[in-house]
This record gives C-alpha cells, structure tokens and sequence, in this order.
C-alpha cells in the first residue's frame, strides 16, 4: 500500500512538474519546496471531492482559516492567522474534474502556491486523499527561515482536521459538480447536475429492459414446454389406438 502510494504522489508531482525540494538555480530563481501529504477518509469518493469544493467551510475546519469567501466559480480570497500575523490571498483555480482532481494557483503577499488535490477510490466507502503543494516563499524570512516546515506541518494537520470533519458527517455539506479546464469553467454546475440526473433516470430503464428480456424469454420457455406437454399427451392417446388395431388384426388372422 505504502509503495503504491509513494508512486501515485510521484506521478501527481511529474505532471505539475515538481521534482521536489529545488535550490537557487540558472539566473538566481528562488527556491521552492514541495509538499506531500495524503489521507483516507472513510466516505465514497463523491463525499470526498464535494465536500472539498465547499471551500467557505475550511474556516469551519482548518487551522488558522478566518474565512474563505468565493468571489466566482474559480477565483476565492482566503484569510488565515500564522503565528501572531493575518495574512490573505487569493486562489484560482486552473483545473477541476468532478470526483478526480481540483489544481489551483494562490497569490499573496508571503508567497506563491502551486497545488493539486487527486481523489481516489479504495473501496465504496473508502477514498485516498492525495495533496501536492509546491511553496515558492517570498521575502527575505520566508526565504532563510523553515517557515516551509511549519506549512508541512499545518498541510498535513488540514488533512486529518478535514478527515475528521467529513467522516463524522458521512456526506458533504454540498458539493460543485461543475468542470474547469485551463482556468476557464467549460461545464457549468447546474448543467453537470441536469446531466448526472439524467443517467440516473435512465439507469431504472436498463433495469426494466433487462427485466423485459427476461420475462419474454420466461414466456417463449412456457409456451415451449406446454407445447411439449401437448405432443406428449397426443402421442399418449395415440398408443393405446395402435395396439388396439394390432389385437383386431390378430384377432382376424385368427379367424382365418
């Protein structure tokens, strides 16, 4: 499981191009740091992508979230306590696959992150929570000091304070079951719903043809088997009809 694990971040980490831990490079670049965490949430993977995409209920959950208020389909400000300071940021979100993967980018005074949240089904009412965080600090105390480990700590504390708050409830409080593509909302929420409604509507069908099927196939079986039971009744009265006929022609050769 361990090992599976370990793979599934690696591969997260290759597609948003974070090979992890980078040093001042080529023409001075700053550093950045990435962040893995991962949990398992005892909810099928539908409660555990809506529930995330409720991201005013963070500041329900997670440490030192002020509020979270959505200015639009991808854009959110976010306000947060760190140590003795508040700081504030805004999010966007660049790609969003219901039940699969939420990617966004966030801008702030401190620092710029990159992130991506991937979604995985174990069993019915068992989903893998993977979280990848790519932190380029800014300034000259979040560059020198390990303010990126408190920003591990405080990922990784996220992740059991939103387990907890999931798996208690058993089902998100909502969920945004649109797609976002690029930065730009290529499926509206309201459209996706209508759509996952309409597959519901027509699963209850397939059953019913399946079940049509059946009975016709039930039908075609009986008709065949009165049909046999007839045969076998005629050819039942039929015998004794024929040794009849084989005693009287006994009987007359006698006679002869």
């Amino acid at each position: 499981m361990k090992a599976g694990t370990s793979m599934l971040k690696d591969r997260v980490k290759s597609m948003f191009g974070m090979g992890g831990k980078k040093g001042k490079g080529g023409g001075g670049k700053s550093k950045s740091v990435v962040i893995v965490e991962d949990v398992d949430v005892g909810v099928p993977v539908r409660e555990a992508y809506d529930q995330w995409t409720q991201f005013q209920e963070f500041a329900s959950f997670a440490k030192g979230v002020v509020s979270v208020d959505r200015a639009d389909d991808t854009k959110s400000n976010w306000t947060a306590k760190v140590a003795k300071s508040t700081r504030s940021w805004q999010a966007s979100v660049t790609e969003q696959v219901p039940d699969r993967r939420i990617s966004w980018t966030s801008e702030g005074a401190k620092a710029t992150v990159k992130g991506v949240v991937t979604f995985h089904p174990i069993t019915d009412d068992l989903t893998r929570v993977l979280l990848v965080l790519e932190y380029f600090p800014k300034g000259l105390f979040e560059k020198t000091g390990n303010i990126w480990r408190a920003q591990g700590r405080r990922a990784r504390l996220d992740l059991k304070l939103y387990r907890k708050f999931i798996t208690m409830r058993g089902e998100a409080t909502d969920g945004w079951r649109g797609e976002i593509r690029d930065g730009e909302v290529v499926v509206e929420h309201d459209e996706a719903v209508e759509e996952e409604e309409r597959a519901r509507e027509e699963e209850p069908d397939d059953v019913e043809d399946v079940q049509d099927v059946q009975d016709t196939d039930d039908a075609d079986d009986a008709e065949y088997d009165d049909a046999a039971e007839e045969e076998d009744e005629e050819w039942e009265e039929e015998e004794p009809d024929e040794e009849l006929d084989d005693e009287r022609a006994e009987a007359t050769a006698g006679r002869r």
